[in-house]
């Protein structure tokens, strides 16, 4: 295995940590003092996080800005990792192996940045990462690759020495299709996963199994 970077997602990825997010808008617009009727829940169903977000603010007369509503989600969010989360089996050694290879290591995630942060702090992870970029800093989703190229450039290796470590296949899929080297992580929240380990160049249950 050829590696000079290395680009994580997060959640699932380098954390346990997907269970965080099973019906998290609801029970953020509880936390705000918002119930939904079942005409609302009705607009709200397919939105994404921004469009949620606008929807509140222009249907719900929220004296916030959508920024500071962005904010208060990610808050709490940070509040919920810190809480609840802990790091993939084995994901600290395989770290420690990749920096002592001279590999730079980068985050590409959907999540934003200060609640990665925080929980990296707290598990004295932080310091392996060089580049944390999310969806939103970047904007566009992982539907598109701009959040890994923008991570790829921050870290200065050279894509075809660059691995892209992925639980969905979503993400997998455009990293794959965009000339990234793909490992495919297992993670249980992920339906998929024979699709996803058959598209992987790598695929894996744990970071022991990685030979570099």
């Amino acid at each position: 295995m050829e590696i000079t970077g290395a680009i994580f997602d997060f959640d699932g990825t380098v954390f346990d940590s997907m269970h965080v997010w099973k019906g998290i808008r609801d029970k953020f617009f509880n936390r705000i003092g918002l119930v939904l009727s079942d005409e609302d829940k009705e607009l709200f169903k397919g939105l994404y996080l921004r469009e949620s977000l606008i929807l509140v603010k222009e249907r719900f007369n929220f004296t916030e800005t959508y920024e500071e509503l962005f904010s208060l989600f990610f808050d709490y969010v940070k509040e919920l990792y810190l809480e609840d989360t802990c790091p993939k089996n084995d994901i600290i050694e395989f770290l420690e192996k990749l920096r002592a290879k001279g590999v730079k290591i980068g985050i590409a995630t959907a999540t934003g940045e200060p609640a990665i942060e925080a929980v990296l702090k707290k598990f004295d992870m932080l310091h392996y990462f060089s580049a944390i970029y999310s969806t939103y800093t970047v904007g566009a989703a992982k539907t598109q690759p701009k959040v890994y190229d923008v991570v790829l450039d921050a870290l200065g290796t050279d894509k075809s020495t660059t691995w892209v470590f992925e639980d969905a296949l979503y993400a997998a899929k455009t990293a794959k299709a965009n000339g990234y080297n793909l490992v495919g992580i297992y993670d249980k929240s992920e339906p998929d996963t024979a699709e996803l380990e058959q598209l992987a160049d790598i695929y894996i249950h744990n970071y022991s199994e990685i030979d570099l």
